[in-house]
């Protein structure tokens, strides 16, 4: 271990703090110690990170860790020091597959993390891309350009595997790539660990394998410790000022790692941030609402709404599931829906059409099917871009106006889809129906009929006195009035 009194007292108070912030962080002692020997003194994020490798090696600890989802906090650094520093060292005869995309800068080669980590700090030897250490102990260190040069990789054993941007590859070759992680060595968890940013062809499968489960606190094999550039103190100026100059999409993406925006986003007004809301009683003035999507081999979307004083909606519970019948459909809903009262409930103008057979229940169209057993829709307008106009408005806020239009977290089908979509190829201003839209569908129609209405407010006990003495003076509470009795 690093003795602190070899230092004068100003370093000797930064070692005790930076101890301090590594045991919080859950840092084991000989990894603290590992890395203080090297000299490698890791930022705050980064100690997350490095705690969160070693919860590897607890038999229920996780097997994938994901760091970063933005630009510049020190992701390479993180990952390398990990491997180099920690898990080489610890475990002899170890073989650990580190993968960069190639094409990137001379000043993140891996010559450079070579030199600016391990060299005059540890005994090392580093030939045709093999790194290798005095306990034989060893890290491949191999690049890709794109997904076809991942093959080459496949089926050779490997106790661990690191991958830098992984979100430009697709799930398939990452799955294949696990496939390679095996080990014979009865101290050791093999594991993948990962960096990456919002984007890219991966996107969709990093956001859901890491960011989902960290956002929603149901991580289990997994683990992700975000960061940005504000993580890092040492990133020079002249990066910050660059990417705090990015604009649109691109910006958010890099600076902020927002993972719900995308470049061809259809709703990239989207935001969990602004969007998303815990759940709460609806009070009992708010009028309430029902809109539904139809299907069967696609999901069937039923949607309950309310407006709130402001004109606000909150969509506060959503049915989601594919392959049922309609009376299975009609089931949930009248679960779902309980002896609530609604305003109006509205559906899929398809569901109106008559579809040439008689259902069990005698009706010649779905909806009827669903009147018979209680349901009531009537039909929705249809007018796709309008429709998809006013859910852009609704969703859009800026810093001095919330969104028209918020989510409880429960309805996670709508979180995890109406982001997704992207504007079709042939004609932008509408939606690319290959995906999976049949949320937004359901909302679309259901703003199509609302027309901008609000729920009254409840009256204050000053109002309420008022209008019990109007009631009261009116000539109609009198007991005859014009001569006649009431």
């Amino acid at each position: 271990m690093v003795n602190i009194k070899l230092f004068d007292q100003e370093t000797q108070k930064a070692l005790q703090n930076y101890t301090r912030t590594a045991i919080q962080s859950r840092v084991p002692q000989d990894q603290l110690e590992n890395f203080l020997n090297a000299g490698y003194i890791a930022l705050p994020w980064q100690l997350k990170f490095h705690a969160a490798a070693r919860e590897a090696d607890n038999l229920d600890g996780p097997t994938k860790i994901g760091v970063g989802g933005a630009r510049g906090p020190g992701k390479s650094h993180a990952v390398f020091a990990q491997v180099a520093l920690d898990d080489l060292q610890r475990v002899p005869e170890l073989k650990f597959l580190f993968l960069r995309q190639t094409g990137i800068s001379a000043r993140e080669s891996f010559e450079d993390l070579v030199l600016r980590i391990l060299t005059g700090r540890i005994h090392f030897s580093y030939t045709s891309g093999i790194l290798s250490f005095s306990n034989n102990s060893r890290a491949i260190l191999g690049g890709f350009h794109d997904e076809k040069d991942i093959e080459k990789y496949i089926g050779i054993e490997y106790d661990g595997v690191a991958i830098e941007e992984l979100n430009q590859l697709t799930e398939d070759k990452v799955t294949k790539l696990l496939g390679s992680m095996r080990t014979a060595k009865s101290n050791w968890r093999p594991r993948l660990y990962s960096s990456f940013n919002a984007g890219g062809i991966g996107h969709q499968f990093v956001k859901e394998t890491y960011v989902i489960p960290h956002q929603n606190a149901t991580e289990k094999e997994t683990r992700f410790i975000p960061a940005t550039y504000k993580d890092n103190p040492f990133l020079n100026k002249e990066y910050n000022e660059y990417l705090e100059s990015l604009k649109g999409t691109l910006g958010q993406a890099w600076r902020e790692g927002n993972w719900d925006i995308f470049e061809g986003q259809f709703f990239n007004e989207w935001s969990r941030e602004h969007h998303i809301e815990l759940s709460f009683e609806v009070p009992p003035t708010w009028k309430r609402y029902r809109a539904y999507d139809h299907g069967r081999e696609n999901p069937a979307c039923c949607k309950w709404y309310t407006v709130d004083y402001d004109g606000r909606v909150h969509v506060y519970r959503e049915f989601y599931q594919r392959g049922l019948n309609v009376d299975q459909i009609a089931e949930r809903i009248k679960t779902f829906s309980g002896d609530e009262q609604y305003e109006w409930s509205v559906a899929d103008p398809s569901i109106f059409a008559k579809m040439g057979i008689v259902d069990a229940y005698g009706g010649q169209t779905i909806a009827e099917s669903f009147s018979r057993q209680g349901i009531d829709f009537m039909p929705a307008s249809n007018r796709r871009i309008d429709g998809w106009n006013l859910l852009h408005q609704y969703l859009y806020y800026d810093k001095n106006k919330e969104p028209k239009i918020k989510y409880f977290s429960i309805c996670k089908d709508s979180i995890q889809t109406i982001p997704r979509l992207i504007h079709d190829a042939n004609r932008p201003e509408d939606v690319d129906t290959m995906g999976e839209d049949h949320a937004a569908d359901t909302d679309r129609y259901f703003l199509l009929t609302l027309h901008e209405q609000k729920s009254p407010e409840p009256l204050n006990s000053v109002q309420k006195k008022l209008q019990e003495r109007v009631h009261q003076d009116h000539p109609l509470n009198n007991e005859f009035y014009f001569g006649a009795s009431r």
